[in-house]
């Protein structure tokens, strides 16, 4: 892999070109022309007043973003901090931890109902009606059309909501987060354990690893974070993708029997002793740090969290393992994300052309980010992509020939109240003293009331 300070530098580059004149056009080789560059001795007197006069005045920015995982925290202090002060010379930004999950979602509806919304700020299904039906979220289509951003997507009809609007800016990373199943070869080995191919190896083996006084698996279950995001559609779709296409497409309900039969998975999961006592209690920094000490054998994750992990030479990942013949994990996988996911600019904002460079410059520094550890984006840098690990490789190999991808129920089926009760249930579920009927009585009336479809 190539070294962090030429990937700094090439984001510097490319970032430079974002916010010059000639991005309008879409073309970078115009951009870097000498005579776009004008030189000291060609500059008036009156130019270097104005200057100075802009310099003085800079337009002050708020900012809330994703603070929930090594990636972000990379992102921030390699690519933002370091370069965002050449990128965008005419602005002051103020950046605020935003959390992830549930805590980002209270913030930012509490700060919208306060009318102190930031000037940008990480989008999420989980808040995104309510701050669009304030007007806290501009559209912005008209904007990245008109300075070529738009053009810099691979495929720019991706960033389109279901009414066709532009909401968010993100680097297309998100379309290859699925969440896979982490272990240590050598835990595994130690215990004389194989990767399961069936569900019902998996509850066997996580015997055999507690039996040896390991942790089997870990995930963060604190506020249902687990179970909304990945476990309960993973549970569902290794018995029956179909359904849970279904489900996230709002053609059926958790009066399913294959949805019904997802939901007890969990409860056995629980029941049977895969996760840590506790595990409803258990946050995201803690989970990783369970498996990154080898205390636990596995970590149920989405792969954004492979590039750290591969550094490691004893992790290796597998698929969800299938619990009936209608799945296969060769062909049909979860992905991550959503139109509106990324970031989003205050539809109140004073300066929304400057506040949309902004959220086109954090979205590139989201780009070049992980370009640099060698995973596929769609937001195109200009840059030859960074080798990719071993590990990395194997799972592009995996992942791009599954034929049927079924979108991430979180992201794309839960209105913001469905989404909160969902994480409420979740993690009740994982408390192993809540019945999976209880939970599908409750989710069900809770699906009936959701208002994400009523367009």
């Amino acid at each position: 892999m190539k070294t962090k300070s030429k990937a700094a530098a090439m984001f510097l580059m490319a970032s430079t070109l974002l916010v010059s004149s000639a991005c309008s056009s879409g073309n970078e080789t115009k951009s870097n022309q000498p005579s776009d560059n004008p030189s000291p001795s060609a500059t008036s007197k009156e130019d270097n007043e104005n200057t100075t006069k802009t310099d003085s005045k800079k337009i002050k920015m708020r900012v809330i973003t994703l603070t929930t995982d090594e990636n972000r925290n990379n992102i921030m202090e390699k690519f933002i901090k370091p370069n965002i002060a050449a990128a965008l010379p005419n602005l002051e930004v103020e950046f605020e931890p935003g959390g992830g999950g549930e805590d980002m979602a209270n913030k930012l509806k509490t700060l919208n109902a306060s009318g102190d919304m930031p000037d940008v700020f990480w989008n999420d299904a989980g808040y995104f009606t309510p701050l669009k039906s304030t007007g806290s979220i501009l559209d912005l289509t008209p904007y990245i059309s008109k300075d070529g951003f738009l053009d810099k997507y691979a495929v720019p009809d991706a960033l389109k909501h279901v009414d066709n609007g532009i909401y968010s800016l993100s680097s297309g990373a998100d379309t290859y987060f699925t969440p896979v199943i982490f272990y240590h070869k050598d835990m595994f080995e130690e215990a004389g354990v194989q990767v399961p191919t069936t569900f019902d190896e998996l509850i066997q083996i996580s015997k055999t690893l507690k039996s040896k006084g390991m942790i089997p698996a870990v995930t963060p279950g604190k506020d249902g974070w687990g179970p909304k995001l990945f476990m309960l559609q993973q549970m569902i779709q290794i018995g029956d993708p179909q359904a849970m296409a279904d489900l996230v497409s709002n053609k059926t309900d958790f009066n399913n029997p294959s949805v019904k039969e997802g939901a007890a998975r969990i409860e056995t999961l629980v029941k049977e002793g895969v996760f840590p006592d506790g595990i409803a209690n258990i946050d995201y920094g803690p989970a990783m740090e369970m498996f990154t000490s080898k205390k636990a054998a596995m970590l149920w994750m989405f792969t954004w969290e492979l590039p750290n992990l591969a550094k490691d030479e004893t992790v290796d990942f597998f698929p969800f393992p299938s619990a009936s013949d209608k799945y296969s994990p060769t062909e049909n996988v979860q992905f991550w994300g959503s139109p509106i996911n990324g970031y989003a600019v205050n539809g109140k904002t004073k300066n929304p052309e400057e506040a949309v460079k902004l959220a086109e410059f954090l979205a590139m520094a989201d780009a070049l980010y992980f370009e640099s550890t060698g995973a596929p984006i769609s937001l195109q840098t200009g840059n030859q992509a960074m080798d990719r690990s071993p590990l990395m490789q194997k799972f592009v190999d995996w992942y791009n020939p599954i034929p049927n991808k079924i979108a991430s129920f979180a992201l794309n089926s839960l209105d913001a109240r469905t989404s909160a009760e969902i994480s409420t249930q979740g993690a009740n579920l994982l408390t192993g003293e809540y019945a999976a009927d209880d939970f599908n009585v409750a989710m069900n009336k809770i699906w009936s009331e959701n208002t994400w479809f009523d367009k």
